[in-house]
């Protein structure tokens, strides 16, 4: 299908019919959506994001969360977390916050973190996910279809709760990762004090009916037309347009109409602050946004817009509110702390986790850092992968890069730099979300394990995923080796006879099921 290239197809990009192919994307793919080679997502799903953010958010609760009275003390402190997605940022997030150590004090308070998506499949499976549920055991996860678009009250699946505007007289937390770039935007140039609206026609470019080829094959057009001075029904949105336009050269920006609403939305389920933690790829600095070029959609397995982070801070400020940026230049994630309704509350806490976590040392420099290790993985030794894998808490892609490295420097290493290996190693799989079909990495881990001599802590890694390992021959087979090899032969016999009912012909494992079966038999003759 091609839609007809004439003037009446350019509209308002808010009106295109992108955002419906978008929605249809992530509702039909359900969890596939973030898969190998579909919407990337590893800069904000990473452990070192989920625990800068806790700290940000647990200094927003140090400065509103206390007290209370009535139903203030009855009600949770809610964590909304939108377009959670493969559930990887949330697992992260949730490790930190809620340790052993701190769990007590966020029971104290109440905290409870709701994931939240419009795909339905992306829902049932964070609620029938075996990492998730000692959360939910707790009453520290709770689940949710939210669509920040819409007006309809927010179910949650768990405790039977429903949020509706106003409904919440405590702090509300929100953490929002590439969601403002998937709503709706408007584009717009700004030349010689004159105002031009960019208008889009999209172009389909395949006849098949599957929506991954659809979004895949979407093209678009552009034209520009002068606009008027009062664009929008809201107010404010046409403020801040008419103080573009009086700038002098040329300004090439997108207004995040989608985004406005949305902080609206979320503003009005609370009579408390509300305070939202925004990752994108954008700029918040005036000067960045002079040196964009005329505005395009980028599509990057779906489509994704470039936040104009300096036109939310104007739309907060108009609010009342504040706008928290790091400050200086990005180079792939903008992070922003958006505070409605503060009040008469001071916010030393949240402001210096901010700084501390976000604008000193964020997620944004650990990206650049890993890019930066990742070029010599190879030849990296045993301190400077460890140094990798501590700074960045244990990190997926960190230790893959650097598995073949371990494994070939393990044999030399002293007991001491083995004993730290092997703690490094649990942190990794304890951080791990398992979400994907991707190889287990706790297969690489436990062999690195077994290098270093730890059997027994192998085998604490084989039992705590074996309901993952056991998909695979290969999972299978190595813990029916760590069972063997810690003792327990007759539960290698057993798990070695279904894997071979399932695999005939699987050479180590008719080899080991022998050797089990051969010394069993000089046992019992004995």
């Amino acid at each position: 299908m091609t839609v007809d290239e004439t003037r009446e197809n350019y509209v308002p990009l808010s009106r295109s019919p992108i955002w419906d192919l978008m929605r249809s994307y992530y509702s039909t793919l359900g969890m596939a959506a973030w898969g190998p080679g579909r919407v990337p997502n590893y800069v904000t799903t990473n452990p070192f994001i989920g625990r800068a953010y806790a700290n940000v958010i647990r200094g927003f609760l140090d400065d509103f969360g206390q007290g209370g009275r009535g139903r203030a003390r009855q009600e949770p402190h809610y964590i909304l977390e939108l377009g959670a997605g493969s559930g990887r940022f949330a697992y992260g997030f949730l490790k930190h916050f809620f340790t052993p150590e701190e769990l007590v004090v966020a029971k104290k308070r109440n905290v409870v973190y709701v994931m939240t998506e419009v795909s339905e499949a992306a829902i049932e499976f964070w609620r029938g996910h075996p990492q998730l549920k000692p959360f939910i055991d707790q009453g520290v996860l709770d689940f949710a279809y939210f669509d920040v678009l819409k007006d309809d009250p927010i179910h949650l699946l768990i405790s039977g709760r429903k949020i509706t505007p106003g409904s919440l007289s405590n702090p509300l937390s929100v953490i929002a990762n590439y969601v403002i770039d998937s709503l709706p935007h408007d584009f717009y140039v700004a030349r010689e004090k004159e105002l031009f609206e960019r208008r889009v026609c999209h172009r389909i470019e395949t006849s098949s009916d599957e929506i991954e080829d659809i979004v895949r094959h979407t093209e678009f057009d552009y034209h520009e037309q002068s606009a008027a001075a009062d664009i929008y029904e809201n107010e404010d949105w046409n403020r801040i347009l008419e103080k573009y336009r009086k700038m002098k050269g040329e300004l090439n920006f997108s207004l995040p109409v989608g985004g406005f609403r949305m902080i609206d939305r979320l503003a009005a389920l609370t009579t408390g602050p509300m305070f939202l933690l925004s990752g994108d790829f954008g700029v918040s600095a005036l000067s960045d946004l002079s040196d964009l070029p005329p505005r395009r959609v980028a599509q990057n397995g779906t489509f994704s817009l470039h936040v104009n982070y300096h036109a939310v801070g104007d739309y907060v400020k108009m609010k009342k509110g504040r706008l928290l940026t790091p400050g200086h230049a990005k180079s792939s994630l903008e992070i922003a702390g958006i505070l409605i309704n503060q009040g008469r509350r001071k916010v030393r806490h949240l402001v210096h986790q901010f700084n501390t976590h976000i604008r000193d040392t964020g997620p944004d420099e650990f990206f650049m850092l890993k890019k930066i290790a990742e070029k010599n993985f190879a030849d990296h030794n045993l301190p400077q992968i460890l140094a990798l894998l501590r700074l960045s808490y244990g990190d997926i892609k960190i230790f893959r890069g650097c598995a073949e490295s371990l494994r070939k420097a393990l044999p030399m290493a002293s007991d001491h730099m083995k004993k730290s290996v092997v703690e490094a190693l649990k942190r990794v799989d304890e951080v791990h979300f398992r979400c994907d079909l991707t190889l287990d990495p706790a297969i690489a881990i436990i062999r690195l394990m077994l290098i270093a001599g730890a059997s027994e802590e192998a085998l604490e890694i084989a039992e705590r995923n074996r309901m993952f390992l056991e998909v695979t021959s290969e999972g299978t087979f190595l813990v029916a080796d760590l069972l063997y090899r810690t003792g327990r032969s007759d539960e290698a016999l057993t798990l070695l006879k279904s894997l071979l009912l399932r695999e005939p012909g699987h050479r180590e494992a008719q080899l080991l099921f022998g050797r089990i079966a051969d010394a069993a038999e000089v046992r019992n003759m004995a």
